[in-house]
């Protein structure tokens, strides 16, 4: 088939398919635009404020001190001490000196009378 046998089915099926095609934005047209003088100014004006920004954020960045995390403990929340020397894990009600009988059952903890 030579290009120009081939034209008139191609139109056909075009023709008919914009004829039966329900959506509205089928065939959407939309224009050039021309880059002009105008563009090359508002580039420039953009550019202008990312450089400020950039220039801002480095600013930030070098000045801002590196703080250390607070280290709250896993046990009392707090931050005066780490979890590993939390006042609570030094109580010596729980230690060696305690009665067999109160720290044997953990699920009826209550203290011997």
């Amino acid at each position: 088939m030579t290009p120009a046998s081939a034209r008139g089915p191609i139109e056909k099926m075009t023709s008919n398919s914009q004829q039966f095609n329900m959506r509205s934005d089928a065939i959407v047209v939309r224009g050039v635009h021309d880059v002009g003088a105008s563009d090359s100014t508002e580039h420039k004006k953009l550019e202008s404020k990312i450089d400020a920004l950039t220039t801002l954020v480095s600013q930030l960045a070098t000045s801002q001190k590196s703080v250390a995390p607070a280290k709250v403990c896993g046990i009392c929340t707090s931050i005066n001490h780490p979890t590993d020397a939390c006042p609570s894990l030094q109580d010596s009600s729980a230690g060696p000196d305690a009665p067999q009988e109160y720290t044997s059952n953990i699920y009826n903890n209550i203290p011997p009378h």
